[in-house]
Formats: C-alpha cells, structure tokens, sequence
C-alpha cells in the first residue's frame, strides 16, 4: 500500500498543477504540458521502469533504488493521466462561476483556489478512483526490477511451495479486494462531498 500510495501521491503533486496549465497557460505552456503527456501516456509502464531504474542506474556515478525507480517511473506516468482527469473537472465547472468570483473581490487565484478546485476535485473523484485500480495493478510490474511487493511475495511463496495455482489465486483475489475497496473508499468520498445541486445532479434519497 505504501508503493500505491506513493505512486498516486506524484501523481496527484504533479497532475494537478499540470491540469491547470493545460486550462489556464500560456501556449508555450500547453505546448510542454502536451508533449509530456504524449511521452508518459505513450511508454508501457514496464518500459518506463526499465528506463528509470536500469537507464538512470546505468550513468557513472548515479545510484537509485528500485523503489524510488518505481515511484518515479508508475508516479510521473499516473502524472499525464490524471492531468487529463484534472482537466475534465476544470472544464465541467461552469465559466460563469470565476466571473461571479472576481465580482466578489476575489483575485483570480483566490478565485481557483476556493471556488474552481474544489468543484473540479469533486467532478474528477470518479476518474482518480479509475486510475487507483490502474495504478494499484501497474505496481505488480515492480517484482521486475526487485521491488518486494505483493506479487514478488507470492511468487516467492509460489516457487517454494509448488502450490502455484492456489497461490496466484489467493494474489489475484487480494488485488480485486484491495480494487474494489479503493473504489468504494473513493466513493463514500464523493458522497460525503457532495453538495446539492452541484453539477445539476440529483442525489439519491432527495427527490
């Protein structure tokens, strides 16, 4: 759980802030902000640990450990995705609503801090839940560059043992138990947060 939450920790530092330039930057900014999206979106998650952990190992003098490989390389990849999921609640949030911030006195960026981010985290809860599951599966690729995670622990088990089939079994219902549980921790989030008449929905029990 730490590798997962590490990894969806860079990811929610870095997709946040990249989401914004995405919707309020520059040109130049957008330009940048694309083509790191293209890069990371477009790397298989293996591949990418590979690059983090045996090409960044293999320059004289640089040293870095498979974990800090794995939050690097699975982290800067949930970056790019959740950038977009950031940037789908930016834009569901109406227009309208940073003027009426900024006729109250608000400057613009006390207008996206306490009115525009809190409405687009809320409309992004679904999509961040999606992207858990994704990342807690991408960490089973960790065994590869030694990272003793769940699958490395059961594929020890596994060969010691010789119960191959009642093993990877027990693996593969741990990770949908730990899927599904996120999923349902994201969502008792968003019903909490929920605020009546946000986005024009209707919460269950108040019609």
């Amino acid at each position: 759980m730490v590798l997962i939450a590490a990894c969806l920790g860079v990811g929610i530092l870095g997709g946040i802030p990249l989401a914004f330039v995405h919707v309020y930057g520059a040109r130049w900014g957008k330009l940048i902000a694309g083509i790191y999206d293209r890069v990371f979106r477009g790397f298989p998650a293996l591949v990418l640990l590979f690059l983090f952990y045996f090409g960044l190992g293999s320059i004289k003098g640089f040293a870095i450990s498979p974990f800090i490989a794995v939050v690097l390389a699975l982290g800067l990849r949930s970056v790019a995705y959740q950038a977009q999921i950031y940037r789908g609640g930016l834009l569901s949030v109406g227009e309208n609503q940073m003027g009426a911030a900024r006729s109250l006195g608000m400057t613009k960026l006390q207008a996206i801090w306490f009115v525009i981010l809190p409405q687009a985290l809320y409309f992004s809860l679904p999509g961040i839940a999606n992207e858990y599951s994704i990342v807690l599966k991408d960490t089973a690729l960790a065994f590869a560059v030694g990272v003793v995670e769940l699958f490395t622990r059961g594929k020890f088990i596994a060969v010691h043992t010789r119960a191959t089939l009642s093993i990877y079994l027990t693996v593969a219902v741990i990770y949908l138990f730990l899927t599904y549980i996120g999923i349902f921790g994201f969502w008792v989030v968003e019903r909490l947060a929920y605020i009546p008449g946000l986005g024009g929905g209707t919460k269950e029990g108040e019609r």
